[in-house]
């Protein structure tokens, strides 16, 4: 069994900050030490269910939080944030199942730890044949287009709903629950630890099994759609190949299979980082 692990950051145990999650802030060893705690333990329940490979890609920011060394030396690690297919580097039809670890809520979310898409404050939705996405629908998307079903998903209780919605027959573990964006009642770490391992174990059996659904992607041409918080990222985005600006504030990709799609999605949203630019009103 090849299992793939994406890992994001603010959904892992204990994380309630921005300053949990952002490289070089006080706090962001407790929350690096978190997140190589989830992983791990989805990395041994893996192994515990009959995986004879795993492959980690981190997902967060950066795409340098996990450092090899501190990671279950069974797993190989992709790391580095030059990918062209982002938090789903990596993954391969070949691969039997999926685990997302340490994820968060799509943007606007109520009740969701650090609720956001793509980026923390730039994008107000991304949108997939005009449904609104989070990084777990627009990364599960991706794949089921490589026929590849999603067998676990970790990170809060609005994470576990999206999950539940978008890929209902993947294991689900809430590793705490919000009370707002910057605040949630978090279960102990080693009970978290626990819990991933025994739902990675049974989620690579269910893969297995067969009793895994595939999301299908969408049958015909497929558009992903981002609006922006404001007109400059809209602009920027609409730099990149392919990329459509629909109003001030909305660009879109169009292709003819998911797959395309997602790639120029990919190549649309890093170019809305050049829009970037301090106004003081």
């Amino acid at each position: 069994m090849d299992v793939f692990i994406s890992a994001d950051m603010e959904g892992v145990s204990g994380v309630t900050a921005a300053a949990d999650v952002v490289r070089g802030t006080d706090s962001y060893e407790y929350g690096q030490g978190r997140m190589h705690d989830d992983v791990n333990a989805a990395i041994a329940g893996a192994f515990d269910g009959g995986a004879t490979r795993v492959l980690v890609n981190d997902s967060h920011s950066s795409m340098r939080n996990l450092e090899a060394d501190r990671l279950d030396d069974r797993a190989a690690l992709i790391r580095g944030s030059t990918k062209p297919r982002s938090m789903m580097q990596g993954l391969e039809p070949t691969h039997d199942v999926a685990c997302f670890v340490g994820y968060h809520a799509m943007a606007g979310t109520p009740e969701a730890v650090l609720n956001h898409t793509f980026y923390g404050h730039e994008l107000i939705e991304l949108a997939v044949n005009g449904t609104p996405v989070g990084e777990l629908g627009w990364n599960a998307r991706l794949a089921g287009a490589l026929g590849v079903p999603v067998g676990l998903v970790t990170g809060d209780q609005a994470t576990a709903s999206e999950a539940d919605t978008t890929v209902p027959t993947a294991r689900t573990v809430t590793v705490k629950t919000a009370a707002d964006r910057f605040s949630a009642r978090c279960r102990p770490v080693a009970e978290t630890a626990a819990a991933i391992r025994d739902a990675a174990e049974t989620a690579v059996i269910d893969a297995a099994d067969g009793s895994l659904e595939t999301l299908a992607p969408p049958p015909d041409s497929v558009t992903i759609s981002a609006k922006w918080v404001t007109t400059n990222y809209a602009l920027a985005a609409a730099g990149a190949p392919g990329v459509d600006r629909l109003d001030g504030r909305t660009t879109a990709v169009t292709a003819e299979d998911y797959q395309t799609a997602f790639d120029d999605s990919v190549g649309m949203l890093r170019a809305a980082s050049g829009g970037a630019n301090e106004y003081f009103g």
